[in-house]
C-alpha cells in the first residue's frame, strides 16, 4: 500500500477535530479548519480576536434530512398555536445564534426627507431618505413610484431604487425600491451604529426592510395587505431573511437564492457538487455571521436550515424561482423544502401558498411577467390556478401502488469472505442475478440506430467549444452546459482552470439510447495513439450534470487529462441536461430503476469507447463521485470490460443505504421493500467489491463524512480484501483511502487518487 494512503488511514485513529465538547477539542477543530480549508483572512482575524470556538456538535441534534419545523430542538412536537409561537421564536433565536447574527430592536423613523419628486405619463416617482437609529445617524434611501389614481395599489419592494418600475406600473402595482444591494448599501454603517449586535451584511440589509414598510404605512396609496418583496441571488437570500423578520410582507419572490435563502445547506454543498457553507463563507465572508463557517462539513448539526426560514414566513406566500441549469440552484433540494414546509401551512389551517417557478437558463434567468402573474394570484387579482410541476415527484408508496411489488424474502447469500473458492463461480452468478433483479427489469436492449445527418436539420454533434468571450444564452431552451462553463474563462469556481483547459481537446460522441457525451483528451494526441480512458461519473449535480461549481480546485476531467487519460463525460439520468427524465421515469418503467438506467448508460458508454480509435479497450476505467461511485461499483460488478474503479464516497456502509437510494431519491425502489428486513437484502457493498476483484479498486471515504459510517466502510473494504486473499492466495483487493476530511473532493485528495491510479491501473498500452 502506498505510504500516502497508509498515512491517511492512520489519521483515522487521530481524527476527532470536528467535535468540540471541550476547549481543547474546539481549538483542535479550529486548527483543522486552518490546515484543511481554504484560507479566509477575515475569518481568521475574527476567530483570533474573539477566541470563538465551535459549538459542542455532539450536544446538537444530528439529522441529514431537513430539520422538522414542527418539532422543537429538544424533539418535542408542536401541538397548538401557543407551541408554534414558541417554536417560531426558537427558530429565529437559532438563526441569530448560528447564521445571521443578532438583530437590534426596530427603531422608529425620526425623519423622512424628500429628496425629489418627478411626474410622468401615468405615474409619479418620489425619492426620500429615512433617518433613524442612534442620534438619527442611520439613513436609508427609498424610491416609490405610484400609478395614477387614488389606489390603494398593491406594491412590490426590490433592493435597488428603480425596482421593477416599468413592469409594475403597467400592471397596476406600486414600485418600491431601497438602497440594499452591493452597489448601494445604506445598511453598511449599521455595524458601527449597533456595536452590541453582530448581524452580518445580508441580515443588516434585510433588517432595514422593516423601515421601508414603516414608511409605506404612511402612504395611503399603498395597500399594506398586499405588499410583496423580491430579491435575486444574494439579494434573494436577503429578501428571504427579511420576509421571515416582518409579517407585513404578504408575499416573497425568492429568485435563485442559492444556499442561505430558500435552498438548504444540508442538501447542497460539496456533496451536491455546488454552493455550500464552506464556499459561501470563503468567497463572501461578510454575508453571514462568521460562526456559520464552523458548520462546514457539519451541516447535519446546524439546528436550522432554509426550510426553517421559509417556515417562519408561512402561511404567507412564497415563490421559489430558479433557472433549470442555474449553477447555484438545486431542483431536487428546492422540492424537498416545499415538502418540508407544506405541513406548516396545513398545521396553520391555511392554503399552501408555497410555489415553484422554473425557467430555462442559468443563473440570472428571471421571468418578471411570470412572477407578477403569480403575485396577481396571491393578491386576488387573478383566478388562474398556479401549477407546480415537480421534476422529482418521488413517493415510495405511490411507486408500490403503481408497480404492485411486494417483498419476496429470498435467503441472502453469504458474504464473500465466508465463501470457499470452489463456490465462488456459482455465487458470483447468483450475485449478478440479484444485482440485476434489484436494479429492475431493463427494457429489451435493442441496438440503437446509428445517428444520421438529415438535410436541413444541422450537422451531427461537434466539439464542445464556444467562442472566447461569450457566455452562452441564459434563455436557450436546451443549454449546452459544458460549453457555457468552458466559455466562462477565468472563473475559478467551476474548476475549469487555465492553463490546463488550453491543453485539452474534445469531441462530442453519441452512444446508447439517445445519449451524447464529451470525450476529452490531451491536446496534440497523435493520430492512432490509444490512451487509457476514464468514464467520469458525476454525483448529485442537478443543474450542471458532469460539471460543477464553487470548487476552485482543478476539475477531475482536466486533472485526469493532465495525467494522460482520455475522459468521457456525460450527464447522468435526472441531472444537467437530463433533469426532465426523472419526473415520468416510473410511470414509463415501474419495474425498472433510475440506478438501473444509469448502469445501462455506463455500459453503453463502454460499448462506444470500445469503438473509439483514441481509447484503449483494455484500459477502460470508471471514476465516480458519490452517486457516480455507486454507479461505478454496480457497472463494474456486472461488466468485466471495466479494468479498474475509483469510487469516491460511493457507499455509506456495508449494506446498501435504503434511506438514500430508495426512500429519499427513488434511485433503487425495490431496495425499499427490505425496510425492516435488511438482512434479507440480496447483496451488499462487500459483494460488489468481491465481484470486481481482482481488478484494482480504490475506495475513498473521508473520516468525517456525515453521510456515511467510515468505520463500516473500512470494515466492508477489509472484508473484500480477505475474500481476495482467499481467492487469489495473495494480499490485495480494494484499497482504502481515508482522508481526514468531510465529504468533498479537494485537490489533495484528487492528487492522491490520480497517484494511486498511476501505480495500480494497467500501465501498458495495447500494441
Amino acid at each position: 500500500m502506498p505510504l500516502l494512503i497508509a498515512c491517511a488511514i492512520i489519521a483515522l485513529c487521530l481524527a476527532g477535530p470536528l467535535a468540540a465538547a471541550t476547549p481543547e477539542e474546539g481549538r483542535a477543530h479550529v486548527a483543522w479548519m486552518k490546515q484543511n480549508l481554504p484560507d479566509v483572512p477575515e475569518w481568521n482575524e475574527w476567530q483570533q480576536r474573539t477566541g470563538a470556538l465551535p459549538p459542542d456538535f455532539d450536544a446538537l441534534p444530528s439529522t441529514n434530512a431537513l430539520p422538522d419545523p414542527l418539532r422543537f430542538l429538544d424533539g418535542r412536537p408542536v401541538r397548538n398555536a401557543r407551541d408554534w409561537a414558541a417554536r417560531r421564536a426558537e427558530i429565529r433565536g437559532l438563526f441569530e445564534k448560528y447564521v445571521t447574527g443578532s438583530f437590534p430592536a426596530k427603531p422608529k423613523i425620526d425623519r423622512v426627507v424628500l429628496l425629489d419628486e418627478s411626474h410622468g405619463a401615468g405615474w409619479v416617482t418620489r425619492n426620500v431618505r429615512l433617518e433613524f437609529g442612534p442620534q438619527s445617524k442611520g439613513t436609508l434611501r427609498v424610491q416609490v413610484t405610484l400609478p395614477e389614481g387614488p389606489g390603494p395599489f398593491p406594491a412590490l419592494i426590490a433592493p435597488n431604487l428603480p425596482g421593477w418600475g416599468p413592469a409594475l406600473i403597467r400592471r397596476g402595482y406600486a414600485s418600491v425600491g431601497f438602497a440594499g444591494n452591493d452597489f448601494m448599501d445604506d445598511a453598511a454603517p449599521l455595524k458601527e451604529l449597533y456595536p452590541d449586535h453582530d448581524f452580518a451584511a445580508l441580515p443588516r440589509r434585510a433588517w432595514t426592510v422593516q423601515l421601508v414598510l414603516d414608511y409605506l404605512e404612511t402612504l395611503p396609496q399603498v395597500d399594506m395587505k398586499r405588499v410583496g418583496l423580491f430579491g435575486y441571488s444574494r439579494d434573494g437570500k436577503m429578501a428571504t431573511i427579511a420576509a421571515a423578520l416582518d409579517e407585513r410582507i404578504a408575499a416573497l419572490i425568492a429568485g435563485s437564492t442559492g444556499v442561505g435563502g430558500v435552498l438548504p445547506w444540508r442538501l447542497a454543498g460539496e456533496a451536491g457538487m455546488g454552493e455550500g457553507i464552506q464556499s459561501t463563507t470563503m468567497m463572501f465572508p461578510t454575508w453571514y455571521a462568521p460562526q456559520l463557517r464552523f458548520f462546514a462539513g457539519r451541516e447535519n448539526r446546524l439546528p436550522v436550515d432554509a426550510n426553517s426560514l421559509v417556515a417562519l414566513i408561512a402561511p404567507r406566500a412564497v415563490l421559489m424561482e430558479y433557472g433549470l441549469n442555474d449553477e447555484v440552484s438545486n431542483s431536487w433540494a428546492l422540492e424537498q423544502v416545499y415538502h418540508s414546509v407544506k405541513p406548516v401551512y396545513e398545521f396553520l389551517n391555511k392554503p399552501v401558498r408555497l410555489d415553484l417557478l422554473r425557467v430555462p437558463g442559468f443563473h440570472g434567468a428571471n421571468d418578471q411577467e411570470a412572477c407578477l402573474d403569480w403575485l396577481d394570484v396571491q393578491f386576488g387579482r387573478s383566478q388562474r390556478p398556479w401549477r407546480n410541476d415537480f421534476l422529482h415527484p418521488w413517493s415510495f408508496s405511490d411507486w408500490q401502488k403503481l408497480s404492485g411489488e411486494k417483498l419476496d424474502r429470498a435467503t441472502p447469500p453469504p458474504p464473500p469472505a465466508a465463501m470457499r473458492p470452489a463456490d465462488w463461480e456459482q455465487h458470483a452468478t447468483d450475485l449478478r442475478r440479484s444485482i440485476q433483479w434489484l436494479l429492475g427489469e431493463q427494457p429489451p436492449p435493442i441496438p440503437p440506430l446509428p445517428p444520421r445527418n438529415f438535410p436541413g436539420r444541422g450537422p451531427p454533434p461537434g466539439p464542445t467549444v464556444v467562442a472566447q468571450g461569450t457566455s452562452g444564452n441564459p434563455g436557450q431552451l436546451a443549454p449546452d452546459v459544458p460549453a457555457w462553463v468552458i466559455a466562462r474563462r477565468g472563473l475559478k469556481e467551476f474548476g475549469w482552470l487555465e492553463p490546463e483547459m488550453d491543453q485539452v481537446e474534445s469531441r462530442r460522441i453519441r452512444f446508447g439510447y439517445g445519449l451524447s457525451g464529451d470525450l476529452y483528451y490531451p491536446k496534440g494526441t497523435p493520430e492512432g495513439k490509444k490512451l487509457p480512458t476514464v468514464l467520469w461519473l458525476h454525483g448529485y449535480s442537478y443543474p450542471l450534470g458532469y460539471m460543477w461549481v464553487y470548487r476552485r480546485d482543478l476539475h477531475p476531467i482536466l486533472a485526469l487529462v493532465k495525467a494522460g487519460y482520455a475522459v468521457l463525460a456525460y450527464d447522468q439520468m435526472g441531472f444537467g441536461s437530463r433533469q426532465a427524465e426523472a419526473a415520468s421515469f416510473y410511470d414509463r418503467h415501474p419495474h425498472w430503476s433510475q440506478l438501473g438506467r444509469m448502469v445501462e448508460d455506463a455500459r453503453t458508454a463502454i460499448d462506444a469507447l470500445e469503438k473509439e480509435a483514441l481509447a484503449d479497450p483494455r484500459r477502460l476505467y470508471l471514476f465516480g463521485y458519490t452517486l457516480g461511485g455507486t454507479v461505478a461499483l454496480h457497472a463494474a460488478a456486472l461488466d468485466n470490460r471495466v479494468a479498474g474503479v475509483v469510487s469516491i464516497c460511493g457507499f455509506s456502509g456495508t449494506n446498501l443505504d435504503i434511506d438514500a437510494l430508495s426512500w429519499e431519491r427513488g434511485l433503487l425502489p425495490r431496495l425499499g421493500l427490505f425496510a425492516g428486513h435488511e438482512p434479507q437484502i440480496p447483496y451488499n457493498n462487500s459483494h460488489l467489491l468481491g465481484l470486481i476483484s481482482p481488478r484494482p479498486v480504490l475506495v475513498v471515504q473521508p473520516t468525517a463524512d456525515r453521510l456515511a459510517s467510515p468505520l463500516e466502510v473500512k470494515a466492508t473494504v477489509e472484508s473484500a480484501r480477505k475474500f481476495h486473499a482467499t481467492q487469489a492466495g495473495t494480499e490485495g483487493g480494494p484499497t482504502l483511502l481515508q482522508p481526514d476530511d468531510y465529504r468533498r473532493l479537494p485537490a489533495t485528495t484528487q492528487d492522491a487518487v490520480i497517484h494511486w491510479m498511476a501505480e495500480n491501473f494497467t500501465p501498458k498500452a495495447t500494441p
